[in-house]
């Protein structure tokens, strides 16, 4: 059993990753109804962090036990779960460093990957295809679906200032729904590394769920603002309709395949492939086809990247003991 020191280290960095997780991934599901001057920035913040602590307690389950149990055959013990931890949050620091987005999504799926495998664990492969499967076709349905959104849009909806004002209200009622599926869905890339360590301790998932959820709560309200604010101008710039097309693509998508099939799932991902189907269909700004290609390449490397290091830091731990 770990000292009292080490686990509240742990789980002090858990929270870090999980306030990040809410200042960041989750409180974009707001960012449209802000770019619309639906609803105020502080408001917004506060619905985010209110919602999302409910998303992560009703839904959060599926992903945080398929971080935690699902991606090697092994139980991941407490110094692996501290180790991939660290990992993500060296992950998530060099993108705020950088001032580039990284998806917290694939760096805790490699975190976790690489001490499982440095351990002598294999990988589940069913988890492992299911996974990479779903970040491949999502990709693609993103890009498909916005772009069929938006041309349904542009022919059933059309242009008066009373449809502006209901446009406005769905955007704002889309994005209190995203924030929801939105805590569920990025709770457990925070909490999911410790989840053999609290079952060793004697506690179900259900308590490790609301703690992450308090972490998201807590981000979203400290530090969203300014994320919330300077998102919101890019979605303005995209206007309301593409926004509620992007907002309409990316929610059943995080819902299936987070809170419903239990994989790790990037924010990022699915809404960056829905502006660009949008802008394939003529809405917002064209597509930067060379951005979009290296967003594409940032998340490789940081799989590539996050495996790797939790990998060599696992085997550099054994080797000092």
């Amino acid at each position: 059993m770990p000292s009292l020191v080490l686990l509240a280290g742990a789980f002090l960095v858990s929270f870090a990753v999980a306030a990040v997780t809410g200042a960041s991934s989750v409180s974009v599901s707001m960012a449209p109804a802000i770019g619309a001057n639906s609803v105020g920035v502080l408001r917004g913040a506060f619905l985010v962090g209110i919602v999302g602590f409910v998303g992560a307690v009703i839904q959060g389950a599926a992903v945080t036990r398929g971080v935690g149990t699902e991606i090697v055959s092994g139980t991941i013990t407490f110094e692996m779960g501290t180790i991939a931890l660290l990992v993500i949050g060296l992950y998530v620091g060099l993108g705020i460093y950088f001032e580039h987005s990284i998806p917290v999504a694939f760096s805790t799926f490699g975190a976790v990957a690489g001490v499982g495998l440095a351990a002598g664990y294999s990988p589940t492969l069913g988890y492992w295809y299911l996974t990479i499967a779903s970040w491949v076709v999502s990709g693609v349905v993103a890009v498909v679906l916005a772009y069929g959104i938006v041309v349904l849009i542009r022919r059933y909806v059309p242009e008066s200032a009373q449809m502006d004002r209901a446009v406005d209200k769905a955007v704002l009622f889309a994005g209190i729904v995203f924030s929801f599926i939105g805590g569920g869905s990025q709770v457990g890339l925070a909490v999911g590394p410790l989840v053999g360590t609290v079952r060793e301790l004697g506690f179900g998932m259900l308590p490790l769920i609301a703690f992450g959820g308090l972490g998201i709560m807590v981000g979203a309200w400290t530090k969203s603002p300014v994320m919330l604010q300077a998102v919101g101008r890019q979605y303005a710039s995209l206007g309301q309709r593409t926004s509620l097309a992007v907002l309409l693509t990316a929610i059943p998508m995080v819902q299936i395949i987070a809170n419903t099939l239990g994989v790790p799932i990037s924010y990022n991902h699915i809404i960056i492939n829905s502006i660009a189907g949008c802008g394939f269909a003529g809405a917002g700004s064209s597509v930067d086809t060379r951005k979009y290609a290296g967003t594409l390449a940032s998340w490789i490397l940081t799989l590539l990247g996050s495996t790797g290091t939790a990998y060599l830091l696992y085997l550099t731990s054994k080797y000092v003991q």
